[in-house]
């Protein structure tokens, strides 16, 4: 996991991510790294900037390398909406061009380790309601728990299917979704590893919760996220989106759309300066507004088992002459029970949330483009502060990548981690500036070519 933050006013984008990268091996973290690079520069010809965490390949190839293969690619966006489209595209063409197996390898990752988890509960369920079963059939035989575990998973899958058809669908580059001949075969034959000793109807179930974790907006452990900030050549004011990909399914690019923030004070928005935190974002949360989601959770079960205690202790002291005065009494406590726990859901902690959240983003609108670039990384550290005192892996730290976007002086770096010593390559910087200056004569051509 990573905390990266984007902090946004009307004239400056500061962002800032950790270093720290979780190297797992199947369903088991092996070992973090703090040196992995999370922040680039999006394009040469727009101060277009680009964070990613969590999952750091895509299609087998590693993120970063493919980020420079797009900026070295890319051209002039007017809108950084346009430059998130234009990304999104090159993965899907880069990921339906790479091999089947590959192609279908983050999808059945994803599959077998819900299918695992539907075992497991299958499993736990089969041996707390075996002892019911043996009571109800005197004499059972081997191929009547069979068919009693098989039940089990089938009501399990059931369960799924009724839960995944209320997500959303997912957002599929180039059209809807599909499977491809093969993912179907590769889904049948995980199916057939993971439950070999069940029914056809049964299997067509573990099937169709296997398509819906597809096409629905549930997201894979390993999924991408993707920040993407800036300006365009037409705008005025910084944009931001942010989405997560999962890889290509079937063939095509599946991801859901999570942020878009449009500074535009001409076209009267509202939103003239925000703070959003990506990946591990408890303490920045915290800060902004006094609440995680953690903490309401407590707060809301402390309350509601605080409240209907109340209410018992109050009823009992209550002697009605009429049964059925017990009965309204006890209809009307539990309709404001069930009235302020949703409230202070609903309402309470809303209002909580904005009020402090309104207070530092007055500030941020006005702030400049140093101290967003400090606040930004004080907001990285506070989650690795808190990730280093806490139990648990360190999930969040290293050094801190900041870089600050405006559209006067463009992709700006705050502070950049190396791995090498800059005083013994300079040869790496010639190289770099040869490549600069290689580039602005080919851009200075086509205009005059265009003129």
């Amino acid at each position: 996991m990573t905390a990266e933050i984007a902090i946004i006013n009307k004239s400056a984008i500061a962002l800032a991510a950790d270093s720290a990268v979780t190297i797992t091996t199947g369903t088991r973290q092996e070992k973090i790294f703090d040196t992995a690079d999370k922040l680039f520069e999006l394009c040469d010809h727009n101060p277009i900037g680009i964070m990613i965490y969590n999952g750091m390949s895509f299609a087998g190839t590693p993120l970063p390398s493919l980020i420079k293969l797009f900026r070295t690619k890319s051209c002039g966006y007017d809108k950084v909406e346009v430059a998130a489209s234009a990304f999104l595209e090159f993965l899907q063409n880069y990921g339906a061009s790479a091999p089947e197996s590959a192609k279908n390898s983050d999808a059945i990752h994803t599959i077998s380790r819900r299918l695992l988890k539907i075992r497991q509960e299958a499993a736990d369920a089969f041996e707390k309601e075996l002892g019911g079963y043996l009571e109800n059939n005197k004499n059972p035989t081997q191929k009547g728990i069979a068919a009693f575990g098989n039940s089990i998973i089938k009501r399990l899958a059931d369960e799924y299917i009724i839960i995944l058809k209320k997500q959303d669908d997912a957002l599929f580059m180039d059209g809807d979704f599909t499977l491809t001949e093969k993912l179907r075969s590769n889904i049948v034959e995980c199916i057939s590893r993971l439950f070999p000793d069940t029914s056809k109807i049964t299997k067509n179930k573990l099937f169709q919760v296997s398509e819906l974790l597809l096409s629905k907006s549930v997201m894979s452990d390993s999924a991408t996220g993707i920040v993407i900030a800036g300006f365009g050549t037409d705008e005025i004011f910084p944009t931001l989106v942010s989405f997560e990909v999962d890889g290509i399914i079937g063939s095509k690019l599946k991801y859901i759309k999570t942020n878009h923030v449009d500074i535009d004070i001409i076209d009267g928005s509202t939103s003239r300066a925000t703070v959003i935190p990506f990946a591990q974002k408890e303490m920045v949360e915290r800060f902004l507004y006094g609440l995680d989601e953690k903490i309401q959770t407590d707060i809301a079960d402390f309350c509601e088992s605080t409240i209907s205690s109340i209410a018992e202790k109050i009823l009992e002291k209550i002697e009605f002459a009429d049964p059925k005065g017990a009965d309204v009494i006890q209809k009307v406590v539990e309709a404001a029970e069930a009235a302020f726990a949703n409230g202070l859901k609903m309402h309470a902690f809303e209002a909580i949330r904005n009020r402090s959240r309104a207070q530092i983003e007055d500030m941020v609108e006005f702030m400049p483009k140093q101290e967003l670039a400090d606040m930004a990384e004080a907001l990285v550290n506070l989650t690795s502060i808190k990730r280093r005192v806490s139990r648990g892996m360190e999930t969040v730290g290293g050094p801190i990548d900041v870089a600050v976007i405006s559209q006067s002086e463009g992709f700006v770096w705050v502070k950049r981690k190396h791995y090498f010593s800059p005083e013994l390559n300079s040869r790496y910087f010639q190289r770099v500036e040869r490549l600069l200056a290689h580039k602005m004569e080919s851009a200075h051509a086509q205009n005059e070519k265009s003129r």
